[in-house]
C-alpha cells in the first residue's frame, strides 16, 4: 500500500514538472499566438503602420492547456498609426505601442511587456516597398512561489507548509529593458496578387532573465522569419498562405498554413466606396506541436474577429486529450478623417 508520504511526493513531482514546463514555454520559446499575423506588432516591428487606413487597434486573448491543469493565459493589445506620409501613403513614418501579459500554471509564472515602436516605409520600385522598424520595451517577469511544495517541507509523514523551504533567495519580480528590430519587403504586381517577406530579431539587449538573486541567465537572441501573400482566384475567392519561423537558442518553431477567403458581396470596381465583408477559414500546422483550425470574419475592412483552436499532436496529447486551447483576436481599423469609406 502507498502511504501518504509517497502520494505527496508524487504530487510534488507533478507540480515540479508543470513548473519546468511553464518555464520552458515562457523562457525558451517566448510568447506566441496560433495566428501570429493577427498580432502584427508582436511579429515584427516593421509591420507597424502596415495598413492603408490611418490607424489600427488590435487585441488578442489565448487560453491554453486548461485540460492539463492551471491554464496558460495570454492577453495582447496594440495600437499603431501613420505619423508622417506622402499623399500616396507609399512613404512615411509610423508609430505604435504594444502590451502583453502572459500567466502560466499554478505559480502564475508571468511575463508583462510594454513596447514603443517606430517604423519607416518607402517605395523602392513601382511595385516594391521596404519597411524597417525598431522597438524598445520594458519587461517584468513575475512568479508566485506560494503554490510550490519543496522537499524540505515534507516531515516524513506528510507535507508541512510551516517548515522552511531551504531554498536560496528567490526573486518574485525581475525587470529589464528589451529591444528589437525588423525589416519587411512587399511586392504588389497587380490587384490580384501580393507577397510580403520579413525578418526580425529580438532581445538585442541580451538582458538577465533569471529569477534567482545574484544569478545570470542571459536571454538568447530570438530570430523571426515570415512570409504571407494573397492570390485572388475570382471575384469571390482568394487564397492567403502564411508561414512563420521562430528561433531562440535551442527552441525552434514553424507555423504554416493558409486561409481561404470568401467575399460575401459586391465591391466597387474603381474606388473604395463600397468594400464587401469577407469570411475566411484556415488550417495551420505548428511543427510537431499542433494543428490549428481558424475562422475569420471581416466587416468591410473595418472590424474583424478571428477564432482559432489548437488540436495538440505533441506527446503531451496523452495528458491533454489533444485539447490545446482557444484564441480570440479583434482588429479595428479607421481613418482620422471621415469620408474615405462609405459606411
Amino acid at each position: 500500500m502507498i502511504n501518504n508520504f509517497e502520494i505527496l511526493k508524487k504530487l510534488r513531482t507533478g507540480s515540479l514538472i508543470l513548473l519546468v514546463f511553464a518555464w520552458h514555454v515562457i523562457h525558451a520559446q517566448d510568447l506566441h499566438f496560433s495566428t501570429p499575423f493577427r498580432a502584427p506588432l508582436l511579429l515584427n516591428p516593421a509591420l507597424t503602420g502596415a495598413m492603408p487606413e490611418d490607424y489600427r487597434v488590435v487585441s488578442a486573448y489565448k487560453n491554453q492547456w486548461a485540460s492539463v491543469g492551471a491554464p496558460f493565459k495570454t492577453i495582447y493589445a496594440s495600437y499603431d498609426m501613420h505619423l508622417l506620409s506622402t499623399n500616396d501613403n507609399n512613404n512615411g513614418l509610423d508609430a505604435g505601442m504594444s502590451f502583453f501579459n502572459d500567466k502560466a500554471g499554478k505559480t502564475s509564472m508571468g511575463l508583462t511587456q510594454l513596447n514603443l515602436i517606430l517604423s519607416y516605409k518607402f517605395q523602392i520600385k513601382e511595385v516594391q516597398f521596404l519597411s524597417a522598424g525598431v522597438q524598445m520595451g520594458y519587461v517584468q517577469r513575475s512568479i508566485n512561489y506560494e503554490g510550490i511544495k519543496w522537499d524540505s517541507q515534507y516531515n516524513g509523514v506528510g507535507y508541512d507548509p510551516a517548515l522552511p523551504t531551504g531554498e536560496m533567495s528567490l526573486l518574485q519580480n525581475n525587470s529589464y529593458l528589451d529591444a528589437g528590430a525588423g525589416i519587411t519587403w512587399k511586392y504588389i504586381p497587380s490587384k490580384k496578387f501580393f507577397a510580403k517577406l520579413g525578418g526580425a530579431m529580438y532581445h538585442l539587449t541580451m538582458a538577465n532573465g533569471s529569477y534567482l538573486e545574484a544569478a545570470e541567465d542571459q536571454l538568447n537572441l530570438k530570430m523571426v522569419l515570415h512570409g504571407e501573400g494573397e492570390m485572388v482566384l475570382n471575384d469571390q475567392f482568394a487564397i492567403l498562405p502564411q508561414l512563420v519561423a521562430f528561433k531562440k537558442g535551442a527552441a525552434f518553431e514553424v507555423n504554416a498554413g493558409s486561409f481561404l477567403k470568401y467575399v460575401t458581396g459586391e465591391r466597387s470596381k474603381y474606388t473604395d466606396a463600397m468594400i464587401p465583408s469577407t469570411i475566411s477559414v484556415g488550417c495551420f500546422y505548428r511543427y510537431l506541436d499542433a494543428v490549428i483550425a481558424s475562422v475569420l470574419y471581416e466587416y468591410r475592412r473595418i472590424l474583424s474577429i478571428g477564432i482559432s483552436y489548437d488540436l495538440n499532436v505533441s506527446p503531451l496529447k496523452v495528458a491533454s486529450s489533444s485539447r490545446g486551447g482557444i484564441e480570440i483576436t479583434l482588429q479595428y481599423r479607421g481613418f482620422f478623417e471621415k469620408g474615405h469609406i462609405k459606411l
